[in-house]
């Protein structure tokens, strides 16, 4: 079995810094939100879906200390992206930083219940994870009105943004799965023209005993000018791992086992998805007997010979043995390609994993000695 491929979703690094403008009319002077997918970071673009739709909520502080806006849902209107229950307008003097989360939660004006904002922290508290992206923003201070933000080199390229930069991270990780054959067929050496077949019908796939309730504190590290995520070292001293995963609140807090393969599924040489039934999980250690995967697969040979056998596979395996990752973490986007060889396992002198030359049925004939039987006997004449 091919092991896996994995699609580590970047960590955007970028702060974005505003700049001043002139003093517009007021009318043009009313706080909105840019929520981008080019954002300019240096002299780089940085390219990603940061967020594609739905509401979110903000909150802010003038001069870093005063309640400016405290969860104001923040939504599309009329092309724009604004405050929905009240109009905020941008002071004259003064900086506001801004802290946004989606989607949104509560109601404007009282804490949301997803997550937990100040202005130095975001808190997930025991959040059970369901169907839903969690996200985060960073931490934005403008000084000004910010409709016409300018990249910090001062050369005048557009950034992307026309109102306050919003940078969404994904506070969970993304998981699917996708399965194919390594292969279907192979041609007969012997008999020219002559091929073995093999058809895999993958029955069912089950994933299962996923750690699904956590909590998760990130405080604003105001030098580095980024979210200062939880640590957890899975190494060893001389060689250690840190990985970004979250506080799991209660062990016994797993998901049920979930049906990914809802139809028989017959495998080709090209991956194909499987249902996304799992779609984001809790950011965690892979331990032991704990997160797995359940196959039940069948198995057609038509030999060369055109004789038919069928067989059934049902196992289930430790997703630490199907790859070398040790944790999920925040922000990752974890793609399992899992190809599935229709031969025994290839354990012979060419180690071809992805031809079934290594499992060829061969013979070792030999002859046994004669078994010598001396007798005598005497004939009466």
């Amino acid at each position: 079995m091919k092991k896996y491929i994995i699609l580590a979703a970047a960590a955007l690094a970028a702060f974005a810094a505003c700049t001043k403008t002139e003093i517009a009319p007021e009318a043009q002077r009313e706080i909105s939100f840019a929520v981008a997918n080019n954002v300019r970071a240096r002299a780089d673009i940085i390219s990603g879906a940061i967020y594609n739709n739905g509401a979110f909520g903000t909150y802010a502080w003038f001069n870093a200390s005063d309640e400016f806006m405290v969860n104001e849902q923040v939504d599309q209107i009329g092309g724009v992206w604004k405050t929905k229950d009240h109009t905020f307008y941008w002071p004259k003097t003064g900086s506001i930083d801004f802290i946004s989360y989606s989607p949104f939660a509560g109601t404007s004006d009282t804490p949301g219940t997803v997550p937990v904002v100040t202005k130095d922290s975001i808190k997930y508290n025991n959040l059970t994870v369901a169907s839903t992206d969690v996200m985060y923003a960073d931490k934005v201070t403008c000084s000004s009105n910010v409709d016409n933000v300018r990249d910090s080199l001062g050369t005048g390229t557009d950034s992307g943004f026309s109102g306050v930069p919003t940078i969404f991270r994904h506070a969970l990780a993304k998981l699917s799965f996708k399965v194919m054959a390594n292969f279907t067929e192979w041609p007969d050496p012997q008999s020219p023209g002559d091929t073995t077949k093999w058809e895999i019908t993958l029955n069912s796939f089950k994933i299962g005993g996923f750690l699904n309730t956590g909590s998760c504190a990130l405080g604003w590290d105001a030098t580095a000018k980024a979210w200062n995520k939880p640590q957890v070292n899975i190494g060893t001293a001389t060689d250690p791992v840190y990985v970004n995963v979250w506080n799991v609140t209660d062990s016994t807090q797993v998901t049920a086992a979930q049906e990914l393969a809802s139809a028989p599924v017959v495998l080709d040489t090209v991956a194909q998805d499987l249902g996304a039934a799992s779609g984001f999980v809790l950011p965690q250690i892979l331990t032991a007997a704990s997160q797995t995967i359940t196959i039940n697969a069948h198995i057609k040979t038509t030999l060369s010979n055109k004789k038919v056998i069928n067989e059934d596979f049902v196992k289930t395996i430790d997703i630490r043995d199907i790859s070398n990752l040790k944790a999920w973490e925040m922000n990752q986007n974890i793609v399992y390609t899992i190809k599935f060889k229709p031969t025994a396992k290839a354990d012979g002198p060419n180690g071809l994993d992805d031809s079934p030359e290594d499992v060829t049925i061969t013979f070792d004939p030999a002859v046994a000695d004669w078994t010598n039987v001396s007798t005598s006997a005497t004939i009466q004449l």
